[in-house]
């Protein structure tokens, strides 16, 4: 791993939000985050969205519900699992460029409202599962996603 990338996530698809909460929350080790609700997709399909946080990994859990993109492929071909691990960088466009150099395929990007800037890669040949990469508009951009609901 490059010394300059810093784990930030662990996506993970379920096929009930609800169960899932449920479950880790019974567990007795993770702070759930707010529902962020239906989550448009880039293709528009919609997922339900949360995060959630064990010790110092974060999850970020998906459920589709709407539409197909890679969450409903994942989940059909696999089950539930982790589909993605998410990196955070400082310069995301030579990141982008250095991977793609290397024949990795970018299979989206995206300049969120917020200024935080993702890019995924197709890393799926070895170990199935997607890399993402996130320049984050401030350093603590995920903190409003893990207020637990009040």
């Amino acid at each position: 791993m490059k010394e300059e990338w810093k784990t930030h996530h662990v996506g993970v698809i379920v096929s009930d939000m609800d169960r899932a909460v449920e479950y880790y929350k019974s567990l007795g080790i993770v702070t759930v985050g707010r529902d962020l609700g239906d989550v448009q997709t880039r293709k528009g399909a919609k997922v339900k969205a949360r995060f959630a946080q064990i010790g110092p990994l974060v999850l970020e859990l998906f459920q589709p519900v709407e539409g197909e993109d890679i969450q409903l492929e994942f989940l059909k071909k696999h089950g539930e699992g982790i589909q993605h691990i998410g990196f955070t960088v400082a310069d995301i466009d030579a990141e982008v460029d250095d991977l793609v150099s290397k024949g990795v395929k970018l299979m989206f990007r995206l300049d969120t409202p917020t200024g935080t800037r993702i890019a995924f890669f197709d890393t799926r040949q070895i170990g199935d599962f997607i890399i993402e990469l996130i320049q984050p508009a401030d350093k603590d951009f995920l903190a409003d996603f893990l207020k637990p609901e009040e």
